[in-house]
């Protein structure tokens, strides 16, 4: 077997992404047939793991970033080189530590997040977060081991999130999630679950009219199209029904609606995916955690397990299994 190479990006030096990429190199040296490229800075992660304690395993490559463009800020550098490699097809996939989005701002570069960052420099028309739940996970909410959740919106403030709705944006969200577990999760009939935007999902129309005006033409276009889309379902109980096995993964309208549950369930081991670029990307699901970086106490399994999905997800592109 043909051994690949997965990048992951350091982050804020000043945060958390250090300990918990250490960490994760530590707990998957022993997968098989992968190589670690860590790009970031050197001195950070050689002393991040000596105080730790953690011998880097040879299988390890910590690269520096080329300054691209030089006024960025670090953590950006290393995305894009990154993305450099990715597109270069010298990596098989790409693993995103936590960023700042106010430090970066403050620097002069502007920066709504990775995603938006990662669509740009791809020009990729239309990209979806989707957080999966770990399914290897032993402590995973009354040992339920699966829970997917797409994003149609993503940081948006709340009032704006019914003006950036549309069946066309739902349509799509709905079609690359389809397509994003079946290529990447081997689910060949994916069936999703669309969530209303009102309480009730509009209760017919008298809490609401979007559910009517272009989440249900949403749902019936992707039927159309012959994925299996269901909904639109209250947000206060799909999410149980898609924990029970009834659904593969949840389209939720907005940040909170669809991140809420999946923290609920399990706050540590969630893993972020982004669909659509031409290159396999994860990411782990929290923030930079300043108040606890440099104190060696930070959960690495989010990132453990974002570098162990990236890992199955290029196996199953390339078709091993």
């Amino acid at each position: 077997m043909p051994v690949q190479t997965i990048a992951i990006t350091m982050g804020e030096p000043t945060g958390i992404g250090p300990e918990v990429i250490v960490r994760a190199l530590d707990a998957t040296r022993e997968l098989p047939d992968l190589k670690l490229l860590v790009i970031g800075n050197k001195n950070i992660i050689t002393q991040t793991a000596a105080g730790l304690g953690i011998a880097l395993p040879g299988s390890v490559t910590i690269s520096e970033p080329e300054p691209r463009p030089a006024t960025a800020p670090e953590p950006v550098q290393y995305i894009l080189t990154a993305v450099k490699l990715a597109m270069a097809k010298k990596v098989s996939a790409v693993v995103t530590g936590p960023v700042s989005k106010e430090i970066i701002n403050k620097a002069g570069y502007p920066f709504e997040g990775h995603t938006e960052l990662l669509a740009r420099q791809t020009n990729s028309r239309k990209t979806v977060m989707l957080f999966s739940v770990a399914e290897r996970s032993p402590d995973s909410h009354r040992g339920v081991k699966n829970l997917k959740v797409a994003l149609a919106t993503r940081h948006l403030a709340y009032k704006k999130v019914p003006l950036n709705l549309s069946a066309d944006n739902i349509l799509t969200t709905i079609t690359l999630t389809a397509d994003g577990l079946k290529e990447y999760f081997g689910l060949y009939a994916p069936r999703i679950a669309v969530c209303g935007l009102n309480p009730h999902a509009g209760e017919g129309g008298l809490l609401g009219r979007e559910e009517k005006e272009f989440i249900i033409p949403a749902v019936e276009r992707a039927k159309k199209d012959g994925i299996l889309a269901f909904g639109p379902w209250p947000a206060d109980s799909v999410f149980h029904r898609a924990l029970n096995g009834e659904f593969d993964a949840v389209v939720a309208l907005y940040h909170d609606q669809g991140i809420i549950p999946v923290k609920t369930v399990s706050f540590y081991e969630a893993v972020q995916v982004t669909l659509g670029l031409p290159f396999i990307r994860t990411s782990v699901a929290h923030g930079t955690a300043f108040d606890i970086a440099g104190k060696g106490t930070a959960n690495p399994s989010s990132m453990i397990e974002a570098v162990k999905l990236a890992a199955e997800m290029a196996n199953r592109k390339r078709g091993l299994f």
